[in-house]
């Protein structure tokens, strides 16, 4: 899958430097595809009586990187100095990344609506899935601020998502899926000196297989 991570403004705190600032208009990239690449695990279980509901447990491993020579706001109090400037994210922050996965660990409730032919062991060829979850994410943060690096994982607050798809059988048991994702989280990262919490709004696409027990 691929993921767009929308701008947003991250709150960096540096007690010790005398430092509080909002810095808007942070931009992402993802690396979807570069080692470790975007990847995701679901396990569904389906109610033989009720097929239209089903309950889930899904990992996903996204990456979020923030665009460190891009032009900002710094607006607050920056190393004891009042400041309201535009300037590049790197005169403060040079790396800001989840780049080991902003990790989402869901617990979903899907619905479920089957299409189309049936096989013989009575299930439909096609299903369109919409599901909601929630659930914690573990980010592994790689920081340098003010130069000072920082380098490890770390649990990340709560994450979301809602997503709808479409999975088809390609051979018995065996499907091929489609979807989409809105997924949204907060987390404040340890970075030197302090924190920084980085709200994360994203859009995801993915691709992929399933198989049914």
């Amino acid at each position: 899958g691929h993921l767009w991570t929308r701008s947003s403004t991250v709150t960096l705190t540096l007690p010790d430097r005398q430092t509080a600032v909002e810095i808007a208009g942070v931009e992402y990239r993802a690396e979807s595809f570069q080692s470790p690449q975007y990847y995701g695990y679901r396990v569904t279980w389906v109610p033989d009586r009720h097929r239209w509901i089903s309950i889930e447990a899904e990992v996903i491993h996204a990456k979020v990187f923030a665009e460190a020579d891009r032009a900002v706001r710094f607006l607050g109090t920056l190393r004891g100095v009042e400041i309201d400037e535009i300037r590049p994210l790197s005169s403060v922050v040079q790396r800001l990344a989840m780049s080991h996965g902003l990790n989402f660990i869901f617990a979903n409730v899907a619905m479920r609506r089957e299409l189309g032919p049936v096989d013989a062991q009575g299930m439909h060829r096609f299903v369109m899935v919409v599901r909601a979850g929630a659930g914690p994410t573990v980010a592994h943060t790689e920081s340098a601020v003010d130069h000072v690096k920082r380098d490890h994982y770390q649990t990340g607050g709560l994450g979301a998502q809602v997503a709808g798809g479409l999975e088809a059988t390609v051979w018995r048991r065996l499907a091929i899926l489609g979807e989409y994702k809105f997924t949204w989280a907060s987390p404040t990262l340890d970075v030197a000196g302090g924190q920084a919490t980085v709200p994360t709004r994203s859009h995801h696409v993915v691709a992929g297989l399933s198989y049914r027990f």
